[in-house]
């Protein structure tokens, strides 16, 4: 599977345009929330928010990371697989293990080498939010530690609301399942990219 044709969604489909689109929207929610509270990743070497152990629970961002990791150059995709498949075996040998501190194998100096493809649990990482729960619930969580230390303190920081993002990616993932014809089962970025 080396080439952008051998993964994706079938010809004729529109979800990776419309996942691209969602992804959009993140972004710009995502960088309006960083400069009102003065928020940057800019610097930071990933190791706690860039890490393998991220779980991607939707099909239709898995086929869209394998787009944007076919697309890469060759030595550099091969070397992201080759650092995947190291994670993967250690996780398999010690499940709890040292793995789980592994930067992601996209990361190369900091900066992401599927940038573009990077799935939502990338694109919203570090900045407070909550999520409305189908039950009425409501769950917070926390900015991560960089941004708790370096984020304007003196500015009331609004939440990024992740819940109109799971939603539509939950309408994108029933058509990618009917679309592929199967589902998958949820898996570590890792386990993504050394497929």
């Amino acid at each position: 599977m080396d080439s952008v044709n051998d993964v994706g969604f079938r010809p004729g489909i529109d979800i990776s345009a419309r996942l691209k689109e969602l992804y959009e929207q993140i972004d710009y929610i995502y960088r309006k929330a960083a400069v009102q509270s003065a928020f940057s990743c800019y610097g930071c070497d990933g190791a706690k928010c860039c890490t393998v152990d991220l779980i991607v629970h939707t099909f239709a961002e898995m086929l869209y990371m394998r787009r944007g990791l076919g697309a890469l150059n060759r030595p550099t995709r091969l070397e992201i697989k080759k650092r995947s498949k190291q994670v993967v075996e250690l996780k398999r040998l010690d499940s709890l293990g040292e793995y789980r501190n592994t930067i992601c194998a996209a990361n190369f100096d900091g900066k992401c080498k599927i940038y573009d493809y990077r799935p939502m649990i990338c694109r919203l990482a570090g900045i407070p939010h909550f999520i409305d729960k189908p039950n009425s619930t409501r769950v917070f969580g926390p900015g991560c530690d960089r941004f708790e230390l370096n984020a304007c303190d003196n500015i009331s920081v609004e939440k990024i609301d992740r819940t109109p993002f799971y939603r539509k990616l939950a309408e994108l993932e029933i058509e990618t399942i009917n679309t592929q014809g199967r589902r998958t089962q949820s898996l570590t970025i890792a386990e993504i990219l050394a497929g």
